[in-house]
């Protein structure tokens, strides 16, 4: 079997042709990570480590999944997972391969999937936030640990999820829980809490069909209710209504720094932590943009107005790395959610939440003539799909300009013969 090295990239993977025999490209970025292509062209992403060290280390080589079925990023995130365990003389192929043999619950995929998945988007392989982590994991914890954690996870159907997603809406999961010295945090269930659940468990058991615990995910084909969407679009009195707020605060020097986040937020339509997040080494000021080294979607490049620009180049330039430092300066500002809950009460835009911001931003473009692609473009779209949500936004916008023009037409023709 023959081997080559080069760089794993995505155009040297779909490069890779089969050949009368199967062979294997290792990655020379990753040790131990390559793909085997077999003579019938299934590629598949493969892992070899030794477990512990010395002369009597055991070597392993363990298939990982198909290339069809994981990315790039994520299938190399999944081999450091492999060989981190490995040099502590942990075996993570044995651990799989002895929960096969055993009755392996819901809830020790729950465990591994903690372990082992949690922290890596899988279709990306990009970290994800501590934070969301979290929330994924009180969901397993709160929803799907008592009504199917001790089930064993082969036994685990369609009908059992449905089940669990009913139970969920219909508030049999709902609990209060003890968060602090003094504090409570109430989980209520409902529709929108039982499709998160059923979405954080389907992810687990993809991990356990990747790994071959289970023959298919029983989550696939379940239905959900669509999540919720709450779009809310600041007209243009109410975005005066705002200004005049912030105008007030900068004049009478109240939180400068969560008033300049709210203002780069409308003048961006970027994503609350984008903005609180953001670093001075990501605003490019001779090309005008923003070249975000962690977004939702990933690395992602914005265009700047030269509004946002000017602004940007008005902030003090403090002994920070960030924008919009904490009062610290060694961190990002953590404030925004009281300033915004301040202004949004003085502004009367109550129901007004900070991510409306960004679609607001999206509105305005839409009635300013701007296309689908060119917001999808601005906002950070990856997927021309998600775009889509304002596809109503551009055909009132068309409507109104249908209506202008016949009357223009009209008028030109004069009144019309009976």
């Amino acid at each position: 079997m023959g081997t080559r090295s080069a760089r794993l990239t995505a155009t040297v993977v779909e490069a890779a042709q089969p050949e009368r025999s199967p062979y294997f490209i290792w990655d020379t970025s990753t040790n131990g990570f390559g793909i085997r292509v077999s003579p019938s062209g299934v590629k598949s992403w493969i892992v070899q480590y030794r477990v512990g060290k010395g002369r009597n280390a055991k070597e392993r080589r363990v298939t990982i999944a198909k290339v069809t079925a994981l990315k790039l990023a994520a299938a190399r995130e999944r081999a450091h997972q492999y060989i981190g365990k490995a040099a502590f003389a942990e075996d993570l192929a044995q651990e799989l391969a002895d929960a096969q043999k055993g009755q392996f619950t819901v809830n020790d995929a729950i465990d591994l999937w903690i372990k082992e998945a949690s922290s890596i988007n899988r279709r990306t392989g990009a970290p994800r936030r501590p934070e969301n982590v979290k929330l994924d994991v009180d969901r397993l914890d709160i929803h799907v640990r008592p009504l199917l954690g001790d089930k064993p996870l082969s036994a685990v159907t369609k009908a059992d999820i449905e089940l669990l997603r009913d139970a969920v809406t219909s508030g049999k999961t709902a609990v209060i829980m003890k968060t602090r010295k003094h504090g409570v945090r109430k989980a209520r269930g409902g529709a929108g809490t039982a499709t998160r659940a059923v979405r954080v468990l389907s992810s687990v058991f993809a991990y356990a069909e990747d790994h071959e615990l289970v023959d298919k995910n029983p989550c696939r084909g379940v239905r959900l209710q669509p999540s919720r969407k709450c779009e809310r679009y600041l007209t243009k009195e109410e975005a005066k209504r705002l200004g005049e707020v912030l105008n007030a605060r900068d004049e009478a020097k109240k939180s400068p720094t969560g008033v300049a986040v709210v203002r780069m937020l409308i003048l961006t339509g970027a994503r609350r932590r984008e903005i609180t997040d953001l670093k001075w080494s990501e605003v490019d000021f001779d090309q005008g943009f923003l070249r975000l080294e962690q977004s939702k979607t990933g690395k992602s490049i914005r265009p700047l107005s030269q509004a946002a620009l000017d602004f940007l180049r008005r902030q003090p330039k403090l002994s920070s790395i960030w924008v919009f430092p904490s009062a610290t300066l060694q961190s990002p500002y953590q404030g925004i959610e009281k300033v915004w809950r301040e202004v949004r009460r003085d502004a009367g835009l109550d129901d007004v939440r900070l991510h409306d911001l960004r679609h607001s931003f999206a509105s305005f473009g839409i009635s300013a003539g701007l296309s689908l692609p060119v917001i999808g473009a601005l906002l950070g779209h990856k997927d021309v799909s998600t775009t889509q949500r304002y596809a109503h936004l551009a055909n009132d916008s068309a409507r109104q300009a249908a209506n202008e023009l016949g009357t223009l037409v009209t008028n030109a023709l004069g009144p019309a013969g009976e």
